[in-house]
C-alpha cells in the first residue's frame, strides 16, 4: 500500500512540474511579427509564440491574456486568449 501511495504522489508531482513554472500576463498588443512569431505588449514585454498558436487574427489593440514560461531570458507563450472587445 505504501509503495502504491508513493508512486501516486510521485506521478502527481511529475504531472504538475511543467505547470509550476508557468506565469501569466495581461495587456494590449502593441505589435505582432508573424514571421518571427513574436508579440509586444503595451508594457514593452516581448514574447515568442509557440507554433501551435494562431497569430493571423491577432492585431495591435487586442486585449490578451497569455500564459508563458521564461527560459534563458526569453518568454515563450504556451496559450493566448483574446479578451472580448
Amino acid at each position: 500500500m505504501n509503495k502504491l501511495l508513493g508512486a501516486l504522489v510521485a506521478a502527481a508531482f511529475c504531472a504538475t512540474a511543467g505547470v509550476a513554472g508557468a506565469e501569466e500576463a495581461t495587456g494590449t498588443v502593441e505589435g505582432v511579427d508573424l514571421q518571427s512569431r513574436m508579440i509586444v505588449l503595451d508594457d514593452g514585454a516581448v514574447f515568442s509564440v509557440n507554433e501551435g498558436i494562431a497569430l493571423e487574427t491577432l492585431r495591435p489593440g487586442s486585449e490578451v491574456t497569455v500564459s508563458y514560461e521564461e527560459s534563458n531570458g526569453q518568454k515563450l507563450i504556451n496559450s493566448l486568449t483574446v479578451e472580448a472587445e
